[in-house]
């Protein structure tokens, strides 16, 4: 009986550290192992190759997404599923910025063609988002030249971006 409320009691402190560690995305935890993180990339694998962030985008999860610092995942990049020309990068840019602010996403930064490939300044963000606790933020950048692009979005902790934004991390 002892060992079973010493487990039962590790049981609760374990799943109320999942509660309160800060999730990027998904099953996806700040400051998680890569190796767990592979491991969820890998369980989950199926719903996290076929997501959505907008009506008619299809977005991918891969092992190259996980973004690691000291063994433990520091960011999430999501890139488009296929190769898209301008004008689908264009769709895909303007559907992925309705879909976050109707999740009460606030828009934070957006460069001033944020939405134009062509014309998007490549050592800048095209636009950042951070949801309405503050915990995390999003960067949602397009790649690409000539007909070939895609669209990525990173996440990251909110906490954790601030502090090497200011060079503290």
């Amino acid at each position: 009986m002892k060992y079973l409320f010493a487990f039962s009691f590790f049981l609760s402190l374990s799943f109320q550290s999942k509660l309160t560690a800060q999730n990027l995305f998904k099953s996806f935890v700040f400051q998680m192992p890569l190796d767990e993180a592979k491991q969820v990339l890998d369980d989950e694998s199926k719903e996290l190759k076929n997501l959505s962030f907008g009506n008619g985008t299809f977005y991918a999860i891969r092992k190259k997404s996980l973004v690691g610092k000291d063994g433990k995942l520091v960011s999430l990049n999501i890139g488009s599923k296929k190769n898209l020309n301008l004008n689908q990068a264009e769709t895909y840019l303007k559907k992925c910025r309705t879909y976050f602010e109707s999740k009460k996403y606030t828009v934070v930064y957006a460069q001033e063609n944020w939405n134009k490939p062509v014309l998007v300044k490549k050592n800048l963000p095209g636009i950042r988002f951070v949801d309405p606790d503050k915990t995390v933020l999003i960067e949602v950048d397009p790649r690409g030249q000539g007909s070939v692009y895609n669209v990525f979005i990173t996440f990251y902790n909110y906490e954790w971006f601030l502090k090497k934004a200011r060079g503290q991390e």
